[in-house]
C-alpha cells in the first residue's frame, strides 16, 4: 500500500506575505502519512502496491480463527503438551500464520496408536503475486506419486479465486486414505487445511472417515476460517 499523492497547498490570501511551497508540501506529506497509515492500522498487513488480500487480516495465532468447528462432531482435540502447535511470522516479502493440532477419534478405543493431525497454514504475499504459480505447486503433488502411494488433485469451486484439493492414497491399490489438503488462492492470500491419518497397525480398530467425509469437514472449517480471518 503506498501514500497517496500528495495534495497541492492553497494559494497565499490577505495581508499575509506568502508562504513557501515546501510549507505546504511538508504539510500535504503529513496528511498523507496519516492517510496511509489509517489505511495501515485497518487492514492489518504491509503490502506493496499491488498487493490484495482480499480483506483477509494477518493473524499471528492462526489457532484461533481455525476453530476446527466440523472435525470436532468426530474428534476430539487434545490438550496439553502436543496438543496444539502454532507461530506466526512477519517478514518483508512475506507474512505467515502455522496451527497444528492433534486430534482425537473416541471411536478408535482407548489402546488405538493411531494419530490424527489438522494443520492450517495462512500465507498473506506482499512482494510477488501467486496467481502464476498456484495451480502448478498443486498440481506437483501428482508428480510425487509412486506404485504404493499416489496424489490426486481435484480443482474445486466456491472458494476465492481458485481452489484445490489434493487426495492423499496409500497401498498398490490406492485403496487406503491417509491425508487430504484443501488450498485456497484469494488474490495474494493463500490458506490450506489439511488432514492427516496415521494407522496404528493391523491390529488397531482405529478406522478413517470416509473420503467425502473428510472433504465435508475441510470445507467447512476452511469457510469458516476465512470468515473470520475477514472479521
Amino acid at each position: 500500500m503506498t501514500p497517496p499523492p500528495v495534495p497541492p497547498g492553497p494559494p497565499a490570501t490577505g495581508g499575509r506575505g506568502p508562504v513557501a511551497g515546501w510549507l505546504w508540501a511538508l504539510g500535504g506529506v503529513a496528511v498523507a502519512s496519516a492517510v496511509w497509515a489509517g489505511a495501515l492500522f485497518a487492514t492489518g498487513t504491509i503490502g506493496g502496491p499491488d498487493a490484495d488480500f482480499a480483506g483477509h487480516r494477518y493473524r499471528e495465532d492462526l489457532c484461533e480463527p481455525v476453530s476446527l468447528d466440523a472435525f470436532r462432531k468426530r474428534y476430539e482435540v487434545e490438550k496439553g503438551e502436543g496438543g496444539d502447535n502454532s507461530y506466526g511470522s512477519r517478514q518483508k516479502g512475506l507474512d505467515q500464520s502455522y496451527c497444528s493440532r492433534s486430534l482425537k477419534d473416541p471411536r478408535a478405543g482407548g489402546d488405538s496408536l493411531a494419530s490424527v493431525y489438522v494443520s492450517a497454514r495462512a500465507e498473506w504475499h506482499k512482494a510477488s503475486d501467486p496467481a502464476g504459480e498456484f495451480a502448478s505447486r498443486q498440481l506437483a503433488y501428482e508428480d510425487q506419486s509412486e506404485a504404493d502411494y499416489g496424489y490426486e488433485v481435484e480443482a474445486v469451486k466456491g472458494f476465492g479465486d481458485e481452489a484445490y484439493v489434493v487426495t492423499e492414497r496409500r497401498g498398490t491399490d490406492k485403496g487406503g486414505l491417509d491425508g487430504m489438503t484443501l488450498s485456497v488462492r484469494d488474490g495474494w492470500f493463500t490458506f490450506e487445511l489439511r488432514w492427516s491419518w496415521f494407522g496404528g497397525g493391523p491390529d488397531d480398530k482405529a478406522v478413517p472417515p470416509t473420503e467425502q467425509e473428510v472433504r465435508a469437514m475441510l470445507e467447512g472449517d476452511t469457510r469458516a476460517a476465512l470468515d473470520r480471518l475477514k472479521g
